[in-house]
């Protein structure tokens, strides 16, 4: 099993350049970076497979990930003042952020949102190796990001209880499963919900019933061939 524990920073906070009109109200989960104090356009467009909305300040549109669908590709905002940031829109869940085709166990060292940030900066000549932070516009008042992952060749399993103390705001699910043919399934406490049918799948729990504070929860992955992997992602207040 592998954690990862990320603090959740107010997108721009503390800066005197902040972004010309980013959607705030479409973006749900984030990852962003300062990564150059000037950016030309034009030279940041060939980072893009799709551009949605272009102005002389900005640019929004989606980057493509290798191996993954179009569907998948994050949007990802770059500005003149050097701002990159990369978000899922807000119907989706956090846990769209795990970089299931390059991960290959042990400590998890990026996201997809994380990649599309740095094929951007990489684009514009800028950089993205310090500074990269993460922020959830649907839970402002968030300040902690908890991924949790397990893979199998067989059958595995974690344990996870959240303190009644702690504000809980989100519990994000993914499943990966690399073969649909032999059968995977992913369950909460003995109940599948998530089987192989689709190389990956997505969903929240519901965080006051079937995630509830205070007990002691198991996640549990099984693979009929190959690895199968399953993720959480918990967005939550101390």
């Amino acid at each position: 099993m592998f954690v990862a524990l990320l603090s959740i920073v107010l997108l721009f906070a503390g800066s005197a350049c902040a972004a010309v009109d980013f959607p705030a109200d479409e973006a749900g989960i984030s990852a962003y970076v300062h990564a150059k104090s000037s950016v030309n356009l034009n030279d940041a467009k060939p980072a893009f497979a799709t551009i949605e909305r272009e102005t002389d300040d900005y640019i929004i549109g989606t980057v493509a990930l290798s191996k993954h669908t179009e569907e998948q590709y994050p949007h990802v905002y770059v500005s003149t003042d050097g701002w990159v940031v990369a978000y899922y829109p807000n119907d989706r869940p956090s846990s769209w952020l795990f970089p299931w085709y390059s991960y290959s166990g042990g400590a998890m060292t990026t996201t997809t949102l994380a990649d599309a940030v740095d094929i951007v900066a990489n684009q514009i000549g800028g950089s993205s190796s310090s500074g990269l932070k993460y922020y959830d516009f649907k839970f402002p008042d968030a300040t902690k990001m908890m991924l949790i992952v397990e893979s199998t060749t067989s059958s595995n399993f974690f344990k996870v209880t959240v303190p009644s103390s702690f504000s809980l705001y989100e519990v994000g699910w993914s499943h990966y499963y690399p073969d649909t043919r032999y059968g995977g399934a992913a369950t909460l406490d003995g109940t599948t919900f998530s089987s192989g049918l689709n190389i990956h799948s997505h969903g929240i729990f519901g965080t006051s019933s079937e995630f509830s504070k205070g007990i002691e929860h198991i996640v549990g992955v099984s693979a009929g061939r190959g690895t199968g992997r399953v993720g959480l992602v918990l967005v939550y207040v101390e």
